[in-house]
């Protein structure tokens, strides 16, 4: 059976559709195997947008373009959004949604989470973990389940450097950690972080690795009773943008890499915390959703002929990856060819593996400077669409955050996931094939910029002349302002010694 031919005539469940991942997912669903009954879209309500109306926004993206042209109508067919929140049991749905998810759905994507590293112990387990218990409680009552695909993260086996394909045993029990974020009041929750944590630098890894206990738990209770449910759990590394389709290099967060060196190229950051040497493990999204769609396949058209209802792959790039001060040339070379049209500076990093030299440089480089252009643009009174003192505090919190996962490397085993290449039917290589043997890596974070700058700033491509004197000035103040922050250096050196002798 091919990949085509398995989702064809599927309803599926998709949580966290809304997201990055969750959006290309949909997209490629649809446009590659048209054949799919219907996408059931788990959304809340946001702000004054009703689901349907949130739904028509996602439409209108330009990720959808492309399957707009070739099946005109699909995705607005097909994908129906269902009300309800990932927070609540039995996932918020209504007794009516709920029971016509059990009666229909064949194939399940939990791809919801919170992702941010400051989350709340509390909120983020009441997401991450209970969350994934009310989806999996609602797939194992699902008549025609076939697979249940649980999006994970590599990141989760933070505490070990060598991270296999396997589930790890958790620090506390998924029971116990519900039970903590259920009963305890939110302020004594917080107390018992760092506890609860250990070896975890956030709320956001820890609470990836208990959902996975709950998949690791269900998929075994499920073989012993011959009750059907086979699993898999995907684990992503840093997805960035895409490099081929449905367009080349969309994204729709500065999360990661591409945010960092986003805020390189506006000027904004001019250091950074990070050992130069260290290699972070990216995945473009588009490989990683073909990778999803063929590890789903691969799980269900198995599933009779397999004693293991669990699969695990680490979606990982492992020798495509490339070192931190190697991202960092790569985002200052293309910045100064390809300036904004507003920067605050000229594109230029300093790394550092200190964090008590990266304080004293934060205040040096950006702090100070972001202080004198708040006064002067207030003296001025020049309208300010952001403070700059409060964005800097901001990039410096989520640069201590992430330097957990820029001083130190890992290695993911991916021999699973790089296996499932071989499961392509011939004839469906040209829409699922995810081989990145090939890929250029310096071309890869080229193609995410220009897709950054196009899809996220609206860079108008018209001013790049423009731009580019802009930055020749900057270029000529910037050595003026050296020069002159040297000379004032060597002056009180000078004065010092002299009264000294």
């Amino acid at each position: 059976m091919g990949i085509k031919d398995f989702y064809d005539g599927c309803d599926i469940f998709i949580t966290g559709g809304t997201g990055f991942m969750g959006k290309v997912l949909i997209e490629k669903l649809l446009r590659s195997c048209p054949g799919i009954k219907n996408i059931y879209v788990l959304m809340r309500h946001r702000k004054d947008k009703c689901i349907t109306d949130r739904v028509k926004d996602m439409l209108a993206l330009p990720l959808f373009d492309k399957i707009k042209t070739e099946h005109p109508g699909v995705a607005e067919n097909k994908i129906i959004p269902l009300f309800g929140n990932l927070s609540e049991i039995r996932l918020g749905m209504s007794d009516e949604d709920y029971n016509m998810l059990i009666r229909n759905v064949s194939i399940v994507f939990h791809v919801a989470a919170t992702v941010r590293f400051d989350e709340p112990i509390r909120d983020a387990i009441i997401k991450n973990v209970r969350g994934t218990r009310e989806v999996v409680g609602l797939a194992a009552q699902m008549k025609n389940l076939m697979v249940f695909l649980h999006v994970s993260t590599t990141y989760c086996n933070c505490n070990r450097v060598y991270v296999d394909e396997k589930v790890y045993e958790s620090p506390i029990s998924w029971q116990d950690a519900i039970s903590i974020a259920e009963n305890l009041d939110p302020k004594l929750s917080e107390t018992l972080t760092k506890k609860l944590l250990g070896l975890f630098p956030n709320t956001y890894t820890f609470t990836k690795l208990l959902a996975e206990q709950i998949i690791s738990e269900n998929s075994a209770r499920s073989n012993h009773n011959n009750n059907n449910m086979p699993m898999v759990i995907f684990r992503p590394s840093i997805v960035i943008s895409s490099i081929a389709e449905p367009v080349l290099g969309w994204i729709d967060n500065v999360n990661g890499p591409i945010g960092l060196m986003l805020a390189y190229g506006k000027g904004i950051t001019q250091v950074t915390l990070a050992h130069k040497d260290s290699t972070p493990d990216f995945m473009a999204v588009d490989v990683s959703i073909k990778a999803m769609i063929v590890a789903a396949y691969h799980r269900g058209i198995h599933n009779s002929s397999s004693d293991n209802p669990l699969t695990v792959y680490n979606s990982s790039s492992v020798k495509k990856s490339i070192t931190n001060g190697q991202i960092m040339q790569i985002a200052v070379k293309y910045f100064m060819l390809h300036p904004f049209d507003e920067i605050l500076w000229r594109p230029r990093m300093l790394i550092t593996g200190s964090k008590r030299l990266f304080y004293y440089l934060t205040i040096i480089q950006q702090l100070l400077p972001a202080m004198l252009l708040d006064f002067v643009l207030k003296i001025i009174r020049q309208p300010q669409t952001i403070n700059l003192v409060n964005l800097q505090r901001k990039i410096y919190i989520a640069t201590m955050a992430l330097s957990n996962f820029t001083l130190q490397t890992w290695t993911f085993k991916n021999t699973n996931f790089l296996s499932l290449l071989t499961h392509i039917p011939e004839d469906e290589k040209d829409d699922f094939d995810f081989d990145f043997n090939d890929v250029n890596v310096e071309d890869t974070f080229i193609t995410c910029l220009t897709g950054a700058q196009k899809y996220l700033f609206n860079t108008n491509p018209n001013k790049i002349k423009q731009a580019r004197k802009k930055m020749k000035k900057l270029v000529w103040i910037d050595r003026i302002w050296i020069t002159l922050l040297f000379v004032c250096i060597a002056y009180c050196l000078y004065s010092i010694i002299s009264s000294r002798i």
